[in-house]
């Protein structure tokens, strides 16, 4: 299983609201509260204080550190002053842990590290393929599974974003290898660290940030399929001809997979408005226009799909009509031919 951890930590007073950025530490491993954590050896733990250990990082695995600021910015900070600093509720932050791909059974054993609740744990620790989209609401916390594109947007790889929200930790595995998910971290960070890039400075604040750029990126994707399908479309109102059925079957075949990424995003905002009201790990309260305006455009997404999808039946159409109106002038040539030489 190939798994990318982002850990947001919030604090409504929003302490660490500004300060000199440090260098992102990508290979630092994670500190946790020592009443966390499983027992470890001597040689696999440190004490860094009285109250903070360090888990091992697996060979491979990349650790990735952002505080929040109050103002909704962010800025990259160390893994021990984001864990340090989220456990004394002095700062919002978020840590990315790129697992990227390894042995399900290694990854479980690390994550377990964690205490992560069971249910959680099963989810993430499996496959990615087996993952689906879902909103499962608990007493103090919420499980939400959602697809997005990956960054070939052609393949037809399914990768998945899994968020555990708590009412002051957001923790987000992504299910992507970065042979798949290519710059696309690179694209998150750019997007996350913008200008009041956060609707708000909270742990739901940071998981709809993170919902709108996929859900973006497919919006995006799906108008530039309509601009590649009104430029087929003009090309066969001059001549059906110049057009080969390949390339309305790649289009085709292109709208379903971002219709389905569509529909699942859509369902998925849906349930989260939902869900709030029977978890304490969700608040929308100040994010109600937020929340409101991604519904808003998936639902716009999913329509533009449906008016692409009418709109490529009927150039498949135009072709197959074309192509049996060549048949039979063809056939006509031939009755011709046949009535002139079979008497002879």
């Amino acid at each position: 299983a190939s798994v990318r951890i982002d850990i947001v930590a919030q604090d409504p007073a929003g302490a660490f609201s500004s300060g000199p950025s440090a260098d992102t530490d990508e290979n630092s491993p994670l500190l946790a509260s020592t009443g966390k954590l499983r027992t470890y050896s001597a040689s696999d733990v440190s004490i860094d204080s009285a109250s903070v250990r360090t888990i091992p990082v697996l060979p491979g695995m990349k650790i990735r550190s952002h505080g929040i600021n109050a103002d909704g910015t962010m800025y990259d900070c160390t893994s021990s002053d984001a864990l340090r600093g989220s456990k004394k509720g002095r700062g919002n932050f978020w840590i990315d842990i790129d697992a990227d791909e390894r042995d399900s059974e290694e990854l479980r054993t690390w994550l377990d590290g964690l205490k992560l609740p069971i249910f959680f744990l099963s989810v993430i620790a499996e496959r990615s393929e087996t993952w689906a989209t879902q909103v499962v609401a608990m007493k103090k916390s919420s499980l939400t599974v959602v697809r997005f594109l990956p960054q070939k947007e052609s393949t037809d790889e399914m990768t998945h974003l899994a968020a555990l929200s708590l009412p002051n930790l957001l923790m987000t595995f992504t299910s992507a290898p970065r042979s798949e998910a290519g710059n696309l971290y690179t694209a998150v960070h750019d997007y996350m660290h913008g200008e009041e890039r956060l609707p708000a400075p909270t742990a739901s604040g940071a998981l709809l940030s993170l919902l709108r750029f996929h859900i973006d990126r497919t919006s995006r994707a799906m108008r530039r399929l309509r601009t590649h399908i009104l430029k087929v479309d003009e090309i066969m109102d001059r001549n059906v001809g110049n057009v080969s059925i390949d390339v309305i079957i790649d289009a085709k075949d292109q709208l379903l997979r971002l219709l389905s990424v569509a529909e699942e995003q859509n369902e998925c905002l849906d349930a989260l408005a939902r869900a709030e009201s029977d978890t304490e790990g969700l608040c929308f309260t100040n994010l109600r226009g937020s929340l409101g305006v991604l519904i808003a455009t998936t639902s716009a997404t999913e329509r533009m799909a449906l008016r692409l999808e009418k709109q490529i039946a009927d150039l498949r159409q135009r072709y197959e009509g074309h192509q049996q109106e060549k048949i039979n002038r063809r056939l006509a040539v031939l009755t011709v031919l046949s009535a002139v030489f079979l008497p002879l």
